[in-house]
């Protein structure tokens, strides 16, 4: 409050909801096309969109490619400050509940190692995203500017079916 730090307090009941919208469209000859939308809202007034658009191909009989592109972004909680004015009944200063926007492009490379049919699969899976993130109203204390950040997202995992 007024730049002096202040423990954090939150209501102790949250309920959320979230709906979700998707589509896929096959192209034919092991090609597809996705676009979803996604809308979260809650009681502390935390409101979410979430849009993603993706293409799948089968190269050969063994691999599967998957891309996508991913925006999302966040309006702030009810309670959420930077740097309140105020002694507040309830506040935080949250990154995660504050203002911000987000863009992500990522794909997926699936290999089916080997098959059953009946029986069992194996698959050989590795994926990577790019994600970006940019909070409006949240102070980066270091720079004394908005926060952001870059990750890398890599995946390397073997899936089982049987």
């Amino acid at each position: 409050v007024f730049g002096a730090s202040v423990p954090e307090r939150y209501p102790r009941t949250r309920s959320s909801r979230s709906f979700k919208f998707r589509t896929i469209v096959d192209l034919g000859s092991r090609n597809s096309v996705r676009a979803e939308y996604r809308y979260f809202y809650d009681t502390w007034d935390v409101r979410a969109h979430t849009g993603e658009a993706g293409y799948s191909t089968y190269v050969g009989a063994d691999w599967l490619v998957d891309g996508f592109v991913r925006v999302n972004g966040q309006k702030q909680a009810l309670f959420y400050r930077d740097d309140a004015t105020a002694a507040l009944t309830y506040v935080t200063r949250n990154r995660q509940l504050s203002d911000f926007n987000g863009f992500s492009l990522g794909g997926k490379l699936t290999h089916m190692y080997r098959r059953v049919p009946g029986e069992y699969e194996i698959k050989l899976n590795a994926g990577y995203e790019l994600m970006r993130f940019k909070y409006s109203n949240f102070t980066d204390v270091r720079t004394g500017g908005a926060y952001a950040f870059t990750a890398h997202v890599v995946q390397v995992y073997v899936s089982a079916t049987y």
